[in-house]
């Protein structure tokens, strides 16, 4: 894509479960769609080498700290965009390396810069809140909407996106210190995205809780919610959501 327009991708590669059958259409659907940005959840050190392999444009944040390749990461097209810092903010999530992980890029021979995020909340099928009904959710975007509220520079472009587990309240929280769910902003109603049926056997739930949302100068173009499905499977127990932006 020309240098003011992306897309970004999010997705949550469902940890190793089943990826002897997945792998093949991971790899194909990266192949297919080439996303410029691609924020994944639910990490693991073998998927970060299968993806280091498949996304040979990209590079992705390189850091000590065991969550960057045990839960969440950013990759990113290294002739679009130069990485100038990155980090990540502890949210007090039952998941011990689960944090709020973002980076700073700027465009190439340019001086914009975009502040991208991902996080993946935790799910509602944890032992406490199937015990007590209270979510973990709420307490960890109003944490996370904080941290990126300090972090975004004045007019600066910045994304956040992932697994929310929660169709409502975090895109409510995120919406009040000025992100925009890429939908919404589209005037469309989003597809579902868990779970993917060919694959998991969560058929009692049907939401749209992975999300892409956006402030600052970015205008939206599109948004899909690719339901990929390749050498006899789906990609994840997730549907990836795609969405493609303008500066």
């Amino acid at each position: 894509m020309n240098k003011s327009r992306f897309s970004i991708l999010t997705f949550n590669l469902w940890n190793t479960e089943q990826w002897e059958v997945r792998a093949k259409t991971v790899r194909s659907f990266l192949e297919t769609f080439e996303p410029d940005i691609c924020c994944f959840q639910e990490l693991r050190p073998p998927t970060v080498a299968f993806l280091d392999g498949v996304l040979k444009n990209h590079i992705r944040i390189q850091d000590s700290f065991p969550g960057w390749t045990g839960e969440g990461n950013m990759y990113f097209r290294k002739d679009l965009f130069t990485e100038i810092e990155h980090g990540c903010v502890d949210l007090s999530m039952p998941e011990k390396d689960r944090r709020l992980f973002w980076v700073r890029l700027r465009l190439q021979n340019d001086d914009k810069t975009l502040l991208v995020s991902t996080v993946h909340l935790t799910h509602q099928g944890n032992e406490d809140e199937m015990a007590t009904g209270i979510s973990y959710r709420h307490k960890e975007t109003l944490l996370a909407s904080s941290a990126l509220d300090n972090l975004i520079r004045k007019g600066e472009a910045a994304l956040v996106a992932g697994d929310f587990n929660d169709p409502f309240h975090p895109v409510r929280l995120f919406s009040q210190i000025g992100f925009s769910e890429v939908f919404n902003s589209l005037g469309l109603l989003q597809p579902v995205t868990f779970p993917s049926q060919p694959v998991t056997g969560e058929i009692i739930m049907n939401e749209a809780i992975d999300k892409i949302m956006a402030r600052g100068p970015l205008r939206p173009l599109l948004a899909s919610v690719p339901q990929y499905y390749a050498h006899g499977t789906s990609a994840s127990d997730h549907w990836p959501v795609i969405a493609v932006y303008e500066y």
